[in-house]
């Protein structure tokens, strides 16, 4: 374990330094409001389904069926443990803390149970494995993030809204979604072969190409937002207010629910998960809160104020917390990179 500490530390410090830069840049103006929509969506409907396809075609670690719908459905269980386990302290303990109201009860769910599942995990993972482990735990990871996705714009916009929202289900059916289908796909029936079919084999080649050219591309964009939305939040937020609601944010998304998230990759290895999957979920324990509940709740009528109050504690209590959880994490697993 003790020789595996600096890399964490070290892929732990690339990503937030990227995520910094991105606060340094919106500062500037170099990288301005205007421009986060655009960006966003080229990221989501470009960029990230290129990374999905580099990634996933012939991943070797999808060969096995387990790792098709497994992964799935630990995404959604994960995020619904989340859930509750947030929940059921918003609505017995929240008022103690500060949660007075049902709508900052409701966001606390949801910002407490939604843990960084994609933009954060990637990049460590990228940093931390070797092939083939890299590429077998990311092409695990993306198919896990399907339930994660299915998981928060069904339980989690129910949650933070109060009632069913119509047309949920039209979030889930995104790009992302459409190249994991893609990808498995094109997996099962096989990609051209060059001596029977060269034309055909240098079209699917050039396509890779300029998939793996824009995916690149994806993680880096993501990094660079993700620092700029915080620094925007940092401006709204009255940090002076609301510490019961960040401590006890950050007291189960980082304390208590990364020992219950290691109690499910012990329960993985037993019904038979590979180390892939179990990687997935180790890693996924150490996660702060995700960004995307603030936007949930202030488009979804929850507290979008108790949503920036989590989500910026987490995250920068995490710096901390990260690289200690998935030291103990994967070393308790026995999954440590060499």
């Amino acid at each position: 374990m003790d020789g595996s500490l600096p890399l964490i530390l070290s892929a732990v410090g690339a990503v937030f330094g990227v995520i910094a830069l991105g606060a340094v840049l919106r500062r500037v103006g170099w990288l301005t409001e205007e421009a986060d929509a655009t960006l966003l969506k080229l990221m989501i409907n470009v960029l990230f389904p290129g990374f999905i396809l580099h990634v996933l075609l012939e991943n070797p670690a999808l060969d096995d069926p387990r790792n098709v719908w497994l992964p799935p459905l630990v995404g959604f269980g994960l995020t619904t443990l989340g859930f509750v386990v947030a929940g059921l302290f918003a609505w017995t303990c929240g008022p103690w803390v500060g949660l007075k109201t049902p709508a900052a009860r409701r966001t606390f769910a949801v910002a407490v149970g939604m843990f960084n599942y994609g933009y954060v995990p990637i990049p460590l993972i990228e940093s931390l494995y070797a092939n083939p482990q890299r590429d077998a735990t990311l092409g695990v990871l993306l198919v896990h993030n399907v339930g994660v996705d299915l998981a928060m714009w069904s339980l989690g916009v129910l949650i933070v809204s109060g009632a069913f929202v119509k047309g949920w289900w039209k979030r889930v059916l995104n790009m992302p979604l459409a190249a994991i289908a893609a990808a498995l796909v094109i997996n099962a029936v096989g990609l051209p072969d060059p001596e029977s079919a060269p034309a055909a084999a240098l079209v699917s080649d050039t396509l890779r190409g300029a998939a793996k050219m824009l995916g690149l591309c994806a993680i880096p964009t993501a990094l660079l937002l993700i620092g700029a939305t915080i620094t925007d939040e940092l401006r709204k937020a009255d940090l002076r207010q609301g510490w019961g609601v960040m401590a006890a944010g950050c007291v189960l998304r980082l304390g208590v629910l990364p020992v219950a998230f290691l109690a499910v990759a012990v329960g993985a290895r037993r019904v038979g998960a590979d180390a892939s999957l179990q990687r997935v979920i180790a890693i996924e324990a150490a996660m702060p809160t995700a960004v995307f509940p603030v936007l949930l709740a202030r488009h979804y009528g929850g507290d979008a104020g108790t949503a920036v109050r989590v989500t910026l504690a987490a995250s920068l209590i995490g710096l901390i917390t990260i690289p200690l959880w998935l030291s103990a994490g994967l070393g308790w697993l026995g999954l440590l990179p060499q």
